[in-house]
């Protein structure tokens, strides 16, 4: 049981943590933070979308942030360190941060669910989802949805796939609540089915001076070869015979040019005859 304890208490330590930083690092667009033991001690790793806004004038944000955390969250020796995302617009915490500091700044809320969207749909996912609860235009609270592309709502897509941010507006009609969800663009679904053509069989082509159509020899079996390979004689043997059928092939060719000679020359005899006549 104490193994149980031990992990409660060490969660709740990491979400007070990161609520902690979600509130003070809110516009420099807190994107989450990772705690890890060292022999020198807590390591602590910020990811953030404005680095010189969490940094602060002379390292001045980054010591207050560490004296809290060795002093309200009991860390040991903690060195923090800060990393910029490298897309933000695919970071639905971070984008939800814009959003809350954009609907504070009293832009209409619907111009910027629509600008968001546009935001992340461009940057290459493939599907966004945003909810926005609250008092958002009357005394009555009710929930606006913006919805573009596709986003998974259950099974291993939605675990794997959609990223989901959280956020909270503080304005005049009360608090708002602010939901992103992003589908990644690399997600491969279920039904994402790719057809594969079955290949066709090889076949070997020679060139026999005329471009326009390649001679294709017959498919020749693999023992064809093999026997070959084995009888160094039958090939001996089958060369013999390719050698002998070409030269009775080049004799007809010429006997039928002799035939023809033959039969042209008393022809042309007779026509100088006649000729001296």
């Amino acid at each position: 049981m104490p193994t149980i304890k031990d992990y409660i208490l060490k969660k709740y330590q990491r979400n007070a943590i990161d609520e902690f930083l979600a509130f003070e690092l809110k516009n420099a667009e807190y994107g989450g933070v990772e705690v890890r033991k060292t022999p020198l001690g807590d390591r602590v790793v910020l990811r953030v979308g404005r680095v010189g806004l969490a940094i602060g004038g002379r390292g001045r944000n980054i010591h207050r942030i560490t004296d809290a955390l060795r002093e309200k969250f009991e860390l040991d020796n903690p060195q923090i360190e800060v990393t910029e995302v490298d897309n933000p617009e695919l970071d639905a915490r971070i984008m939800a941060f814009r959003l809350a500091s954009s609907l504070e700044r009293g832009r209409h809320f619907r111009r910027s669910a629509h600008g968001i969207i546009r935001r992340i749909i461009a940057s290459g996912a493939k599907g966004v989802e945003i909810k926005i609860s609250g008092k958002v235009t009357s005394q009555r609270a009710r929930v606006e949805s913006f919805r573009a592309g596709f986003v998974a709502k259950a099974g291993d897509p939605a675990d794997t796939y959609v990223d989901i941010g959280k956020a909270t507006a503080i304005i005049r009609r009360g608090l708002i609540g602010v939901q992103i969800n992003i589908m990644r663009g690399d997600a491969i679904l279920p039904d994402d089915i790719e057809i594969v053509a079955e290949p066709t069989s090889t076949s070997m082509i020679v060139d026999t001076g005329t471009a326009d159509e390649p001679e294709i020899l017959e498919e020749i079996s693999e023992e064809a070869i093999e026997e070959l390979d084995e009888y160094p004689e039958i090939e001996e043997e089958l060369i013999a015979e390719i050698k002998k059928e070409e030269k009775t092939e080049a004799k007809d060719e010429f006997g039928e040019l002799d035939e023809v000679d033959k039969k042209a020359k008393p022809k042309a005899k007779k026509a100088k005859k006649k000729k001296e006549e």
